[in-house]
């Protein structure tokens, strides 16, 4: 387990899942339009970025 702070939200989240999916599955929107669960990640559209720190 992994834990993350999303906009001050402190989250265990399994290891190797992303921020998206992590945030997603808390309820916290992270705005894309290239995300699709049938298609292969591509990350085209940059609407998603986050920053990282640490």
């Amino acid at each position: 387990m992994a834990t993350i702070t999303i906009n001050g939200n402190k989250l265990e989240v399994p290891d190797g899942m992303t921020v998206l999916r992590a945030a997603q599955a808390n309820g916290i929107d992270i705005p894309t339009l290239c995300d699709h669960p049938h298609l292969t990640p591509y990350g085209g559209c940059r609407l998603c970025l986050v920053e990282v720190e640490g």
